[in-house]
C-alpha cells in the first residue's frame, strides 16, 4: 500500500520529470506564465511542494530568494542535485514539512503551492499555516486540480487508487468551491483561470487578509 504521502511521492519521484512534467508541460508553462505576474526580485518566496524543482528553478529568476520544501527526501534530493550546476544561487531546497518550526511566521512575501492542495485531507489547517507564513498583504498562488468540476479518466483513476490505498487522500474539489475556500480562510481572491481541460488545473493568486 502506498497510502502514506511520503512513501507515495517517494515512488513517484523515479519517473516524476518525465511523466506529469510530459502530460501536463503546457500547464506547467501557463503556471510559470500567470506566476511570474506576481513576482518581482525583492521577494522571499516559500515553494510548498515542490517536488523535483519543476517549477521552483523556472521561477527563481524572477525572484530575490526561493526556498523549495517537499516531505518527500527522494523528491527533494533531485531538486537538490538540479542545484549542483551553480545556475541557481538563490535557490534553497529541503526535505522539509510545511509545520516544522524552521519556517518563522511572517517571513515569506509569496508562498506557492502547485498541484498539491488536492492531495490535502485538512486543507483549513494548511491554508491558516500559509497566512501565518506569509507577512501582512503577502501573496498565495496556486494551482490545484478540480477533480469534481468535469469528469476525466484521470480523476476517476485517481477516486479509484486513493480509495484502495493505491494512493493517498484526494479531494474532490470544483473550481467555485476551492476558490470559496480559500477565501474563507483568510485570503482575497485576486485572480483564477483554468489552465487545462481535463482535469481541470486551477490557477488562483490570492492576498492574505
Amino acid at each position: 500500500m502506498l497510502n502514506q504521502p511520503k512513501d507515495f511521492w517517494n515512488m513517484r519521484s523515479k519517473d516524476y520529470d518525465k511523466t506529469s512534467g510530459g502530460i501536463y508541460a503546457q500547464a506547467y508553462d501557463r503556471t510559470v506564465e500567470h506566476a511570474v505576474k506576481y513576482l518581482n526580485p525583492e521577494q522571499r518566496v516559500l515553494d510548498f511542494a515542490c517536488g523535483t524543482g519543476l517549477l521552483t528553478l523556472r521561477l527563481a529568476p524572477k525572484t530575490g530568494s526561493i526556498r523549495g520544501i517537499d516531505i518527500s527526501p527522494e523528491m527533494a534530493a533531485i531538486a537538490q542535485g538540479k542545484l549542483n550546476s551553480g545556475q541557481f544561487p538563490n535557490v534553497e531546497v529541503t526535505n522539509t514539512d510545511l509545520f516544522d518550526p524552521c519556517l518563522e511566521p511572517d517571513s515569506f512575501d509569496v508562498v506557492t503551492a502547485f498541484n498539491v492542495m488536492c492531495y490535502i485531507p485538512d486543507l483549513p489547517r494548511h491554508l491558516a499555516r500559509i497566512r501565518e507564513l506569509l507577512r501582512p498583504d503577502g501573496l498565495f498562488l496556486s494551482v490545484t486540480d478540480c477533480l469534481a468540476s468535469r469528469p476525466s479518466r484521470a480523476g476517476m483513476k485517481k477516486l479509484f487508487k486513493s480509495r484502495t490505498g493505491a494512493m493517498p487522500y484526494v479531494a474532490f474539489f470544483t473550481q467555485k468551491g476551492l476558490a470559496k475556500r480559500i477565501g474563507q480562510n483568510g485570503f482575497t481572491i485576486l485572480e483564477q483561470e483554468n489552465l487545462f481541460a481535463a482535469p481541470p488545473n486551477l490557477f488562483i493568486a490570492a492576498r492574505r487578509q
